[in-house]
């Protein structure tokens, strides 16, 4: 296996051994299957990968060095060129999980402590509940389009001057107006109000000027 692919496979084995609840049944299965310890060379760089403690991956080089980029920990070979990347943070199912590196003075060696965390929240739900956010997500949707039609032909309308104007005010406009028409058609139809499906709610986070959602 290269130290490309292997790079990816112990990072998902070890958030596997991190998420101690049980909810990541991929993961779980991975870190069942995938290799505790491999060994290898890639491009003249002898690498070798092990699960220390249950939250910790450590790792080894010869012939190499890890260096810390940005977003990742990089494998470079002695004359500069990147053999592999591992990423500091990837999302398994319904969790974050991130390692924090520890890379040693001549750079030959790493180990990287493993945690994970939930991107979202179970809720529970009625019948009626999820028909009135499926109408207005469906209305919200509509309304935008026919909000941003609108505003534009009021736009060219006015050869152009009042567009600024108008297809920011067209694009809200019709998507509060669609998210409304939605949501009253959907609580018009005739459904239970007692809660009866659990569904997973993702969560929206930012990290430097780049916000990511789950």
């Amino acid at each position: 296996m290269s130290m490309k692919k292997y790079a990816v496979t112990a990072l998902l084995a070890i958030a596997a051994l991190a998420i101690t609840d049980g909810t990541a049944s991929a993961a779980t299965d991975l870190a069942d299957t995938a290799p505790h310890v491999a060994q290898g060379t890639d491009q003249g760089v002898g690498f070798t990968f092990q699960g220390g403690k249950r939250t910790t991956l450590d790792a080894t080089l010869t012939g190499g060095s890890f260096r810390q980029a940005q977003d990742a920990v990089e494998i470079v070979a002695g004359d500069g060129t990147v053999v592999a990347t591992l990423p500091l943070a990837v999302s398994v199912e319904d969790q974050i999980v991130t390692l924090a590196p520890h890379i040693s003075a001549d750079g030959t060696t790493m180990i990287a402590d493993v945690a994970a965390q939930d991107v979202g929240y179970w809720r529970k739900t009625s019948p009626r509940q999820r028909s009135i956010e499926a109408g207005a997500g469906i209305g919200a949707a509509f309304g935008t389009i026919a909000g941003l039609f609108i505003g534009m032909a009021l736009g060219v309308a006015t050869a152009g001057l009042l567009l600024p104007i108008t297809l920011p005010v067209g694009l809200i406009a019709g998507m509060i107006g669609g998210l409304a028409l939605g949501a009253a058609a959907g609580a018009s139809i005739p459904n239970s109000d007692i809660p009866d499906q659990w569904q997973y709610e993702l969560e929206c986070r930012g990290s430097g000027n780049y916000r990511f959602c789950w």
